[in-house]
C-alpha cells in the first residue's frame, strides 16, 4: 500500500517571505515524504503587445488565480500539519487569522489520535497568546524566537528536527488508518458504516489539489504590426475609385494585331435585297 504522504500547510504574512524560504530549504529533504503547501499567487497575466490590443480588442489573457484560489482552499481543508509563522505582522493578517480559524475548527471535529496537528513558529516577539486563537498550541522549535537564536541556524535546526519527528509518528499513524479503512470499507461493500469513525485525509483527490499551470499567450510585436499594415493597404486600395480604362497605342501598324478574316464577313452587301411577295 502506498503511504500517504503528509500535507503540510505553512501560513506566513508576505513581510515575514524571507523566515518562509529559509524554512522551505531546510524542509527540502523531506520532498518526498511532504508536501509544502503555502500561498503563493500566480502573477497576473501580462497585457498584449500595443498592435495585438488594437487588432484583439475583445481578448483578454487567460487569468487562473480564481482557481489557484479555490485550490489553494482545498490544501487548507486537508492539510495534516499546520505551521502558522507568527511575528506582529501576521497578527494583523485577517487572512492568517482566518487560517487559523479553519484549522482549530476542523481538530475539533477530528478524532483525537488523527486530528490535525497546529504548531505556531515563533519569528519575532509578539502578544500571540493574546491576540491570536493559538494560544493553547505548543511552538516548534526552541523557547525563543527565530530573530534571537544566534546564530538564526541553531533555531531552524530544532524546528525541523521536532517537525520531523511529528511527520513520521504522523505517517505510520494515517497509513495504519488507510489500511483499516479500506480493510473496512470492502467488508461493509460500501453501506456507510465507516462514517462513525473520523476520517482524515488519505490522499485521495491529490489531481484536484495541484496548482494550475500559467498559460502564457506569446504574439511577436512585429506580426501585429505587419497585420495592421497589410489592411491598413488593401483598404486603402478598396476605397480608391477604379482606374479609366485607356486606349491602347501601336507605334508602328506592324505592331498592330492581325485581324483575323471571315469567310463570309457579317458586314451587310453593297447589293441592295429584294423582298417578293409570293
Amino acid at each position: 500500500m502506498t503511504p500517504v504522504k503528509i500535507n503540510l500547510f505553512i501560513s506566513c504574512d508576505r513581510s515575514d517571505q524571507p523566515y518562509l524560504q529559509t524554512l522551505l530549504s531546510w524542509l527540502y529533504p523531506m520532498r518526498d515524504e511532504v508536501n509544502l503547501w503555502y500561498e503563493k499567487p500566480p502573477p497576473e497575466p501580462p497585457p498584449l503587445p500595443l498592435p495585438w490590443q488594437i487588432l484583439l480588442f475583445w481578448y483578454s489573457p487567460p487569468n487562473n488565480r480564481s482557481e489557484y484560489y479555490r485550490r489553494l482552499q482545498k490544501q487548507k481543508e486537508r492539510a495534516h500539519i499546520y505551521l502558522f509563522m507568527t511575528s506582529y505582522k501576521s497578527l494583523n493578517n485577517m487572512n492568517i487569522q482566518g487560517d487559523i480559524s479553519l484549522a482549530v475548527n476542523r481538530r475539533i471535529a477530528t478524532g483525537d489520535e488523527l486530528n490535525p496537528l497546529i504548531f505556531p513558529v515563533l519569528l519575532t516577539p509578539s502578544n500571540w497568546k493574546e491576540q491570536s486563537g493559538l494560544a493553547g498550541f505548543k511552538p516548534l522549535g526552541t523557547n525563543k524566537t527565530l530573530s534571537e537564536n544566534k546564530p538564526v541556524e541553531e533555531g531552524f535546526l530544532q524546528l525541523t528536527n521536532q517537525l520531523a519527528k511529528y511527520i513520521h509518528a504522523l505517517q505510520r499513524r494515517l497509513g495504519e488508518e488507510k489500511y483499516f479503512h479500506s480493510r473496512l470499507v470492502a467488508a461493509d461493500a460500501g453501506t456507510g458504516l465507516t462514517a462513525e469513525r473520523a476520517h482524515p485525509y488519505l490522499g485521495d483527490d491529490d489531481e484536484a489539489m495541484k496548482m494550475p499551470e500559467m498559460k502564457e499567450v506569446y504574439l511577436p510585436e512585429w506580426l501585429g504590426w505587419a497585420i495592421i499594415a497589410l489592411i491598413a493597404i488593401l483598404t486603402y486600395r478598396g476605397l480608391q475609385p477604379p482606374l479609366p480604362l485607356r486606349p491602347k497605342y501601336y507605334r508602328s501598324a506592324s505592331e498592330r494585331p492581325v485581324e483575323y478574316k471571315r469567310e463570309y464577313p457579317l458586314a451587310p452587301s453593297e447589293e441592295p435585297m429584294i423582298f417578293t411577295e409570293e
